[in-house]
């Protein structure tokens, strides 16, 4: 049996194995691919949840401030966005707030505070968030109400 394993000199050509090369690229190529998409989703939910924060931030300024008969300072945003990353339509005016997260250093979130009376001793407050990822806009948005205490 030992002879016939030295006598047999088949074994892979030179095509054989360029082929299997081929295919394994193909595949590092395809998982590598996987991983970019998974790392950019992983990003995308990484700025989600920090909008999230700052509209819960900003919601809880709104309901810390004075909103009696005598004294209300429930007003809109005034402040300009100028010059900020915000997404296409965003609100002209507002609060910039940066954070800086993962490897990326001061990333802008665009944000609105919006007041409407709703009714006489009621105020209806919504907050908008909005970011710019990869060239794309995102926002998210809340609402809450808030009676003249």
């Amino acid at each position: 049996m030992d002879q016939f394993a030295l006598l047999n000199k088949k074994g892979f050509t030179l095509i054989e194995v360029m082929i299997a090369l081929v295919v394994l690229l193909l595949v590092s190529l395809a998982l590598m691919q996987t991983a970019l998409v998974g790392i950019d989703s992983n990003m995308r939910n990484v700025l989600r949840d920090e909008a999230v924060g700052i509209a819960e931030m900003r919601v809880n300024e709104a309901r810390n401030l004075p909103f009696t008969p005598t004294v209300d300072n429930l007003i809109s945003d005034t402040g300009s966005l100028a010059g900020a990353n915000c997404p296409t339509g965003f609100p002209a005016t507002g609060v910039l707030i940066q954070r800086n997260l993962k490897n990326i250093t001061n990333f802008d979130f665009c944000t609105n505070r919006a007041v409407t009376p709703f009714g006489t001793d009621t105020k209806q407050i919504n907050i908008t968030v909005g970011w710019r990822w990869k060239g794309e806009g995102y926002t998210h948005s809340i609402a809450t109400i808030r009676k003249i205490e």
